[in-house]
């Protein structure tokens, strides 16, 4: 590991409100900055989402892309069968740095009619900060998420009154 620098987005373990329970801890992706910034090239703007957490230590960053394509998901199953709760891993490429030390990930109910936001959880960033990895996020039916229903999952700040979307994707929890 020596000459690698480490990553703007390693964090330590946060709890956020909007998920009580939920642990999220961010972990590093050992790339060199040039490398990282074609990553976030290739990515910027998207959210991938897995049930196993997103490796590090990639050599260049054209094996990191087709590592977080080929690991990405667009359903989750649950954990443990029950169908009540659910681990996720996010890789979060903003489209443009953070601006602030917070983001916000927020999760609407694409099922419902109209589109309901179910939960959200606060992420402490750095400002110039462009990528976060996100593990061990956990989901339950307590927490308002139903099996079979799709959800949109944004990376988000208040700007201005307004919510700001930086990145996002779309999945299932089965």
């Amino acid at each position: 590991m020596e000459g690698m620098t480490r990553p703007s987005f390693l964090r330590s373990p946060v709890r956020p409100p909007g998920l009580a329970g939920a642990l999220i801890v961010a972990a590093a992706v050992s790339l060199a900055p040039a490398a990282r910034a074609d990553v976030w090239s290739a990515f910027k703007g998207r959210i991938f989402v897995s049930d196993a957490e997103f490796g590090s230590g990639y050599s260049t960053d054209a094996a990191m892309i087709a590592a977080v394509k080929k690991q990405s998901k667009s359903v989750i199953k649950s954990a443990g069968g029950t169908g009540g709760s659910w681990t996720l891993n996010l890789a979060v490429f903003l489209k443009e740095a953070a601006g602030a030390n917070k983001i916000n990930i927020v999760y609407y109910d694409v099922s419902a009619k109209p589109r309901e936001q179910v939960n959200f959880s606060e992420v402490d960033v750095k400002p110039d900060q462009k990528m976060v990895e996100l593990n061990g996020i956990a989901l339950s039916s307590d927490l308002g998420f139903v099996k079979g229903h799709k959800y949109d999952v944004l990376a988000t700040r208040i700007v201005g009154g307004k919510e700001k979307v930086y990145a996002k994707t779309t999945m299932t929890l089965k």
